[in-house]
């Protein structure tokens, strides 16, 4: 069974050249994984530059991220430490009213 062709195709059919480019992408693919595999670097330290600078980019957006989060977490914090206070006050003073009233003079 063939791929469709013509208008209704998903895409354009392929040239040659395009499918001798494919097929060189392919095999490129190809032999970085089986280089992965054994343990190797293919086209040394070129390979391994980008890596470690993909690597540094990663890091840098996770140091980003968690800034932010321990920021927000920072004001959570601050939030819930001055809703917790209010309440205390109010019940130590409704507390120290009731003990008023029932303290005998």
């Amino acid at each position: 069974m063939h791929p469709p062709t013509g208008a209704g195709a998903p895409f354009p059919p392929l040239q040659r050249q395009d499918a001798v480019n494919i097929e060189a992408q392919i095999l490129t693919f190809i032999k970085c994984l089986q280089a992965l595999d054994a343990g190797t670097r293919p086209e040394g330290d070129r390979f391994t530059m980008i890596g470690i600078a993909l690597v540094l980019a990663e890091l840098a957006d996770i140091r980003a991220e968690l800034r932010q989060d321990l920021a927000a977490l920072g004001d959570e914090l601050a939030g819930h430490r001055r809703h917790t206070n209010d309440h205390l006050a109010a019940i130590q003073s409704e507390l120290l009213h009731r003990l008023g009233r029932c303290h005998p003079k």
